[in-house]
């Protein structure tokens, strides 16, 4: 059996554990990336599970619902024609279970038999570990916590690059971390986004015109580009862009916290550049882990006084609590708000 299970590198001991075929009793696989996610419970399926006898070693159950006696019966049960089988419990809240089910789990999962692969997998719910229960105690000497978060940009740039390849094209670096900033981090959705830039190009090489005659962006992305409409007096072409926003079904008080919080990284780059601090200080300061994302903060803080983003700040803060604790017009005091940023900027260049 794989040593080290319940440890910090999960995710690595899961994809040690499916290049070596020597499989943990128990799998708890979560996190924000759906794509990896899915990516590794189709490798556990394929790899612990011969198709030929299926129908007997795979088991699948949704977590609303599962009862104490279904997820025995599955374990107690043996493979047949295989030494092991596959169990997936999709959705199940381990850490805040059932009352019917809660006292018995421990036991359940704290002695699996070696013929039993159980995963529990989690899509729609969290399923972050709460490390204060006694249950995680119980988990922890046995279970492989393996989570996926989002990756980091260049990881994200090298997997676009290979995504193109395989699509017949090309795609520079700086062109792949733009189509991340444009599309967000989401590998699902960067799949499909590079399969319309792919199909798009006519020359085998995906360009940034590609990416935007095709790709769609992201509400930060959206809001990046609004702002930078009102820094250089485009004041119609921001409010056309909540009006488009809206029409998404985009959620009025969610397009002013990003306008919001893209305002205060802003102001962070500016305070940075003031600073003299570099790349890294700022996205720190940003929360950002994207190099990329940071230079075009930075280019953009540099076109704006510091005086005017002190300004903007109190405004979008003052607008903000407005629009939480009111149910009137709120594209229209998301546009008033906009129309005294720029009057503001028009004054501070003066």
């Amino acid at each position: 059996m794989p040593a080290a299970k319940g440890k910090p590198n999960g995710k690595a001991q899961l994809i040690r554990d499916l290049k070596n075929g020597d499989f943990a009793p128990l799998y708890i696989i979560y996190g924000e990336e759906s794509y990896l996610k899915e990516y590794y419970l189709r490798e556990l399926r394929q790899k612990v599970v011969d198709p030929t006898f299926a129908d007997f070693n795979l088991i699948e159950f949704e977590g609303k619902g599962l009862t104490a006696e279904q997820l025995t019966e599955a374990i107690d049960s043996y493979p047949a024609m295989s030494e092991k089988k596959l169990i997936i419990v999709s959705d199940f809240d381990l850490f805040k279970p059932p009352a019917g089910i809660a006292d018995v789990l421990p036991g359940i999962l704290g002695d699996l038999p070696e013929y039993v692969c159980l995963v529990f997998y989690y899509d729609v719910l969290e399923g972050k570990p709460d490390k204060r229960t006694k249950l995680y105690k119980t988990l922890e000497k046995t279970a492989c916590f393996a989570e996926f978060s989002h990756q980091e940009e260049p990881e994200l740039v090298a997997w676009l690059e290979r995504r193109a390849r395989a699509l017949g094209c090309s795609i520079a670096p700086e062109d792949a971390s733009y189509m991340i900033f444009l599309c967000g981090n989401s590998m699902t959705n960067l799949a499909g986004e590079m399969e319309k830039a792919a199909a798009h190009t006519t020359t085998g090489v995906i360009k940034k015109y590609n990416i935007d005659a095709v790709c769609s962006p992201v509400l930060d992305a959206v809001v990046f580009d609004l702002t930078d409409a009102i820094t250089v007096g485009k004041f119609d072409r921001a409010v056309a862009l909540v009006g488009d926003l809206i029409a998404q079904k985009n959620n009025e008080v969610m397009i002013f916290t990003t306008i919001t919080r893209h305002i205060q990284r802003l102001y962070a780059a500016k305070l940075c550049a003031e600073a003299r601090g570099g790349e890294k200080q700022l996205m720190e300061m940003i929360g950002s882990k994207s190099p990329y994302y940071a230079r075009q903060i930075q280019n953009a803080a540099r076109r704006v006084p510091l005086s005017w983003l002190r300004k903007v700040a109190s405004l979008c803060a003052k607008t903000d609590s407005e629009l939480k604790g009111s149910a009137v017009d709120r594209q229209k005091q998301i546009e008033l708000a906009l129309l005294s940023m720029a009057a503001e900027l028009k004054g501070a260049r003066a």
